[in-house]
């Protein structure tokens, strides 16, 4: 398993167990699009490959034998809880952006949406 990823973020993924680039070249036999790169990421999936996205509501196209998929969330409390606790136990890796006060979760929302932030906000009450 390789991820793609920006050089700055080299020690993150390899810390994940995968081997690491900084070049989207074609030809992977598959990507799991957690970026939200769409057709950008389709176009690095050889012939006959997979593709796996996050959006529901935008499932590329394919006419080149791509097996597509898309990952779906539904809420589940019980479980949500065990990853936070594993989160906070350190077992499971968490990248925290920035810690904000939820009376500016409009300036969050917006820093997401232009993206480039790497790791997620945590909104404080």
């Amino acid at each position: 398993m390789t991820g793609l990823a920006r050089a700055e973020d080299e020690e993150f993924v390899r810390s994940l167990g995968a081997g690491f680039t900084t070049h989207a070249e074609p030809g992977w036999d598959a990507v799991a699009d957690g970026a939200v790169l769409q057709e950008r990421g389709l176009a690095l999936v050889r012939d006959g490959g997979a593709f796996v996205g996050v959006r529901p509501n935008a499932k590329p196209s394919t006419e080149r034998g791509i097996t597509m998929a898309v990952v779906e969330t539904h809420p589940d409390g019980p479980r949500l809880g065990d990853l936070l606790a594993r989160t906070m136990s350190g077992e499971l890796p968490a990248r925290v952006h920035a810690v904000v006060p939820l009376a500016r979760v409009a300036d969050a929302h917006r820093a997401v949406a232009e993206g480039g932030v790497r790791g997620r906000y945590v909104l404080e009450p």
